[in-house]
């Protein structure tokens, strides 16, 4: 194959933006680390312009392989299905396609930002963007850990080799003492003694400096394993299907918080395993060589004493401990819900009933760990009894042999004293790392139940990203019922085509909402399935999905930022221009002109201190500027009053295409302007399908008009 580029295009700074953007825009690509960039980078500077037969193809070949993903396959021009492709653009260097606009237009990205292109020069190369699959999908907790210690296992060899020095160093302030009490006192060696003590004193100076320089390295190395796992557990709860979440919103954030416990613990562990423990048995055979082995195995029956203490108070610890963090949760799950509800608290003067829920869990949860404490303290009182005993029998025992043999020495004696502190210094630390081990092993059950809850695209191992979506819908036996429920909703069958506008009506709790989150693929029924242009939603990746589909939920949630930060959410690339077309058609634009900063007013986190009718003005106007294919709607205007009612429904007529499938809940008969078709939902089942006007017709005939009866349901 010929070169079809003859000069270098990617540089390293390309190569820390892709690897940041690709793993941005792909959601299954891991976050690469520092020393992956930097390696990559380096890779770049070793190829030899004069011997690389494909420079840029090279780098990204070795971008590919640190992602973990396949080969690139190069495409001669952009493939639209395949978007977005990472292109080599002779004369632009490495960009980004992300998007064929209406109107034929490119729109590409670079690390100065985005531009739209007619067309593409001549002898570029295009690819699409490396895939793996999601590593965390079906890995546990526990294995997630171990495989984020076995990645940084390089950091800990670095700390264990640097604890052997610091170990071996240790061992000057008791060989120093017995040569001070065996040959500088009986022979007055005052030389010798200032040779020692400058040789000890440089010694600890030395521990010193390499027990910090471990502590720095440690430091590096966990701070990018936090990172790293924050990163994949917060990826995990983006990834879970809606109707998996928990009921209780702090209870879920304080079980993703353990994590923090788990990774403190995973490392003090290594380091206790790896560092500390094993050389218990270097102070012993040093012990052994000094004094023979009778003293060795006084130390060595007050080790195992002091290890049988530890370990005794192990299931006492791991009982209470759980208890203690399953109450911890609940308490933090029962004060968000205080604040998210405080208005209603309030006004309903019924506060007095949650604060004694809080002093019951708060009064459960100081049990249980008055329960770890008196534990832990008491194996620390013991292990620290087992230590003095040792010391007192390894002298006693000591002078023993020394006044009936010349086998020991005094100064024997005190060095041997000395490092068994040392022998049994690990076992000090039992009580403190078994109270870690109780929270670490609480706090893991509790992400566990988070990580076997059930994902979008739950076993689906290669989900399909590259599909341009009709727009028409099949649902056939649908059983859908949320937990601890009766059935939400039933439907036979249901045919949507592409292109339908599609009004759904019915009283509350008819299953209206659920209806429309099942097509928007955020719900999975139990039974049945939910068909788009032939695919059923859980084969379709959900990223892609939310791009195609836009769906504005009953309450609109805002996130703490500006206004403009929570408009782009929709649509990341919008320009002014286009944020401020999206505001005029809505009638945002008030609002934004009304305050002294504009499109960057803040809001709270929530949407705090923004009305109902601004929040649904704003996910409208969110809505618009994301552009989608399929429109739905669940009850979108129910907040506003009739001058914004209006302008919306212009907004929307001008915005939904002829070729857009649109489908709308609602219960004001205003809206059903928009709509051909009426569909009729009652009791979670469906009771009605025709024409608008035909529909409509018969209803007033049976009764009163179901859109009256909506509201806001929940259902």
């Amino acid at each position: 194959m010929e070169p079809l580029i003859e000069t270098r295009n990617v540089t390293t700074i390309d190569i820390k933006w892709l690897a940041d953007r690709c793993s941005s825009l792909q959601v299954d690509l891991p976050r690469l680390s520092k020393q992956i960039v930097f390696e990559l980078e380096k890779s770049i500077d070793g190829i030899d312009d004069s011997q690389a037969h494909d420079i840029d193809g090279v780098v990204i070949d070795r971008l590919f392989d640190a992602f973990g993903s396949c080969a690139p396959v190069w495409h001669p021009v952009p493939v639209p299905s395949a978007l977005p492709m990472i292109a080599l653009l002779p004369g632009m260097g490495c960009r980004i396609v992300c998007a064929l606009t209406d109107q034929g237009k490119w729109l590409i990205e670079g690390k100065e930002g985005t531009s739209y292109l007619d067309g593409f020069p001549g002898n570029g190369r295009y690819v699409q963007l490396p895939t793996i699959a999601d590593p965390t999908r079906d890995v546990s907790v526990r294995r997630m850990f171990v495989d984020e210690i076995l990645k940084h296992k390089r950091v800990f060899m670095m700390a264990s080799g640097a604890s052997v020095i610091c170990n071996i160093l240790a061992l000057a302030s008791s060989l120093y003492s017995m040569q001070i009490y065996d040959r500088v006192i009986p022979t007055h060696g005052l030389e010798t003694l200032t040779t020692l003590t400058v040789g000890v004193f440089m010694a600890v100076l030395l521990e010193l400096i390499i027990r910090k320089t471990r502590s720095l390295i440690l430091e590096d190395g966990i701070k990018e394993m936090d990172h790293e796992l924050s990163h994949k557990v917060f990826r995990r709860i983006l990834s879970i299907r809606m109707d998996q979440l928990p009921g209780s919103v702090g209870t879920l954030a304080a079980q993703v918080r353990s994590y923090e416990t788990i990774r403190s613990f995973a490392t003090t562990a290594t380091m206790f395993a790896f560092n500390d423990a094993p050389f218990a048995l270097l102070f012993l055979f040093v012990i052994v060589s000094i004094a023979g082995s009778q003293i060795a195995t006084v130390v060595l029956v007050f080790f195992a004493l002091a290890m049988a203490i530890g370990f005794m108070s192990k299931s006492k610890i791991a009982h209470y401990t759980k208890n203690g963090v399953a109450g911890s949760n609940r308490k933090v799950g029962l004060l968000v819900e205080v604040v998210e509800g405080a208005e209603s608290l309030k006004a309903s003067g019924m506060g007095w009933q949650l604060l004694s829920r809080w002093d019951q869990l708060s009064r459960r949860v100081i049990d249980d760990s008055d329960k770890v404490k008196r534990c832990s303290e008491t194996a620390s009182y013991l292990s620290a009894m087992v230590q003095q005993l040792s010391y007192v029998m390894l002298v006693c025992a000591g002078a023993y042999i020394a006044s009936t043999s010349t086998d020991l020495t005094t100064g024997g004696i005190i060095a041997c004293s000395i490092l068994s502190g040392r022998v049994l210094a690990p076992v000090g630390m039992l009580p403190g790392l078994i109270v870690q081990w109780g929270h670490a092993k609480a706090s893991l059950d509790e992400l566990e139940k988070v990580f076997k809850l059930e994902l979008d695209n739950h076993d689906v191992d290669r989900p399909i990203h590259s599909v341009t979506f009709q727009g028409s819908y099949l649902l056939e036996d649908i059983q859908f019922s949320y937990r601890g429920r009766r059935e939400a909703l039933s439907v036979k069958r249901l045919v949507i085509e592409r292109g339908e506008k599609i009004g759904i009506i019915g009283p509350i709790g008819g299953g209206k909402s659920t209806m429309l989150k099942l097509l928007a693929g955020l719900y999975k029924p139990q039974s049945g399935h939910v068909l788009l242009d032939g695919l059923d939603l859980q084969q379709i990746s959900r990223p892609h999905l939310s791009d195609s589909i836009g769906y504005l939920p009953q309450h609109v949630h805002l996130f703490g930022g500006t206004l403009r930060y929570n408009l782009l959410l929709g649509n990341p690339r919008a320009s002014d221009e286009e944020l401020l077309t999206a505001c005029n058609l809505t009638g945002l634009i008030n609002i934004v002109n009304s305050n002294p900063k504009g499109l960057d007013m803040e809001i709270a986190e929530g949407g705090g201190g923004v009305s109902g009718g601004q929040k649904q003005l704003i996910g409208i106007t969110r809505m618009i500027l994301s552009k989608p294919d399929l429109w739905l709607f669940d009850e979108p205007t129910a907040s506003l009053d009739d001058s914004y009612e209006q302008r919306v429904i212009f907004a929307l007529a001008q915005q939904v295409k002829a070729e857009h499938t649109f489908v709308l809940v609602t219960h004001k008969p205003k809206l059903l302007g928009l709509v051909q078709r009426i569909i009729v939902f009652n009791q979670g089942g469906l009771v009605m399908d025709g024409p608008r006007d035909a529909v409509l017709e018969k209803l007033s005939q049976n009764g009163p008009n179901p859109t009256n009866q909506g509201g806001n349901n929940g259902a």
